[in-house]
């Protein structure tokens, strides 16, 4: 049986979330820490979680055995005060801490599960004709001419962010086919209702301002 003594574990709110590693050796954990301080924070990630949309604050800590020669690490409040970085158990201690996100995913209703933003963002950028984005509820959608595409968010929130996202990077790539529209008028959702219903989607479903 593997005895591990070198962790990394994904905090938020300052919570045990999950293990993310853990080693039996210093060194394989230490290589695994130094490529996690380099990753790239991908463009969307978590902000809130559950129905009341808490605020999360994720962190990545370095677990290390809690020896006599241990040295303590300190991290600064909301206050700006140091405080010690502690574990709830004696033979462990936080080596180090530092920020960290948990990356969003989005649903696509044409593939029937969950993807990342790459993922997301890719089929966008493949479109070369004139095209519409917009939300709708806790959804965006791309429409070419009368082919929709329709991808759901957890919330109204994050529908809203994600759509911001995507406008400034399709900006950003030089894509000017986009129309982007906030908010579409009752008329069109009407007949948007109707189209996406045609297609089989439920419109129970794309009532829904929720999605937990």
């Amino acid at each position: 049986m593997i005895n591990y003594k070198y962790f990394i574990y994904l905090y938020c709110n300052r919570k045990k979330q999950k293990i993310i590693h853990k080693s039996a050796k210093r060194s394989t954990i230490l290589e695994i820490w130094r490529e996690l301080k380099t990753e790239k924070k991908p463009p969307y990630v978590k902000t809130n979680s559950g129905r009341k949309r808490e605020s999360t604050n994720y962190e990545l800590a370095l677990i290390f055995p809690n020896t006599r020669w241990s040295t303590k690490t300190f991290i600064k409040d909301d206050m700006g005060r140091n405080l010690e970085a502690t574990i709830d158990n004696d033979k462990q201690r936080i080596k180090e801490l530092i920020p960290y996100w948990v990356e969003e995913l989005v649903y696509d209703f044409d593939a029937k599960k969950r993807i990342r933003y790459h993922e997301l963002i890719e089929q966008f950028i493949l479109v070369k004709d004139i095209a519409q984005v917009f939300t709708l509820n806790n959804k965006i959608f791309l429409q070419v001419d009368n082919n929709v595409k329709m991808f759901g968010n957890k919330n109204l929130d994050d529908s809203d962010r994600l759509f911001a996202i995507i406008r400034d990077d399709l900006l950003k790539r030089k894509k000017s086919n986009f129309i982007f529209v906030k908010d579409i008028t009752t008329h069109q959702r009407k007949l948007l209702y109707n189209l996406l219903v045609e297609k089989g989607y439920k419109r129970t479903e794309l009532f829904r301002h929720y999605s937990y």
